[in-house]
């Protein structure tokens, strides 16, 4: 019994660890990306909105909760899959796969989880909201920027703004799954943030760089309006217990604003990376947890 609880713990350091750091890029590259704050800076907001996120709404992801063997298969499976990716080069989303391996493993032992099928309607729906909410906005806020640059100041305070409410809400969200995972013990929530304060610090800094120097070139009023969107996507999905990737909807916010310029700022084939690696890791995560049960266990 001990020994099962440990292995869990040890998981869900390490998973937190890469989550943390792999997804700093998204919480805030678009506002390194566009200038409007250095990477060192970013990083602390970044980091105190992941703990105070975790500290404050991690419990909201409560429908999440499984047995110790399911999340045990889960989060080994996540952590393999993400480190085949990285060694291929491709962009993995760790909350998908992880997500993916839970439902996988559940099904294996004849039960679906209680939100799957409200997730994939999340899942489904939420990035392309996003992609049209924020291609609006940034259309409507572009014609006051036109007429005065006082306006180029207040969007990059606002983008630094949104690096923390985005960072709050991933605490919340993607590592409110992980907490959820260890049954929302407080042994747990001290591991997640040591270990997530840890991977933004050894690895976030360089998926920081690559996602805000790879995928796009932008402006302050661009940063605002990817991270805003992304923000309330993550923190709908809070409330409703439902993990979403902050990948996918930063990336997608990124299209919405590359639409007003006619994709002209949009680095596309990486985009399509992201998605083609979201993609894979749900399928993978989902069917490999899946046979892991029903073979092994």
């Amino acid at each position: 019994m001990i020994g099962a609880v440990l292995v869990n713990y040890v998981l869900a350091f390490v998973l937190s660890f890469l989550v943390s750091g792999n997804n700093l890029s998204a919480n805030a590259g678009a506002a390194v990306g566009s200038r409007s704050v250095n990477y060192r800076f970013a990083l602390v907001v970044a980091v105190l909105g992941y703990v105070l996120g975790l500290w404050l709404q991690g419990t909201y992801m409560r429908a999440n909760v499984v047995s110790g063997v399911v999340a045990e298969v889960a989060m080994a499976v996540s952590i393999v899959i993400f480190l085949v990716g990285e060694g291929m080069r491709v962009p993995i989303s760790l909350t998908g796969s992880l997500y993916a391996s839970l439902l996988g493993a559940s099904l294996a032992f004849g039960h679906l989880l209680g939100n799957a099928v409200f997730v994939l309607g999340y899942w489904l729906s939420l990035p392309v909201l996003v992609m049209a909410f924020s291609y609006l906005l940034y259309r409507s806020l572009s014609v006051f920027s036109r007429f005065s640059f006082r306006y180029v100041g207040v969007y990059r305070l606002l983008s630094i703004v949104t690096v923390f409410l985005l960072s709050f809400s991933f605490g919340a969200n993607n590592l409110g799954l992980l907490w959820a995972l260890l049954g929302f013990s407080y042994r747990g929530l001290l591991v997640i943030i040591v270990s997530s304060i840890l991977g933004a610090l050894i690895i976030g800094w360089r998926t920081l760089y690559r996602l805000s120097s790879g995928l796009f070139t932008l402006g302050p009023l661009t940063s605002f309006t990817v991270q805003l969107f992304s923000f309330m996507a993550m923190e709908v999905g809070t409330f409703y217990s439902v993990p979403m990737p902050v990948t996918v909807t930063t990336s997608f916010g990124l299209v919405g604003v590359g639409a007003a310029h006619r994709f002209r700022v949009i680095n596309l084939s990486y985009f399509n990376e992201l998605i083609v690696g979201f993609v894979a890791s749900i399928i993978i995560g989902s069917l490999l947890s899946y046979l892991i049960i029903r073979i092994v266990i």
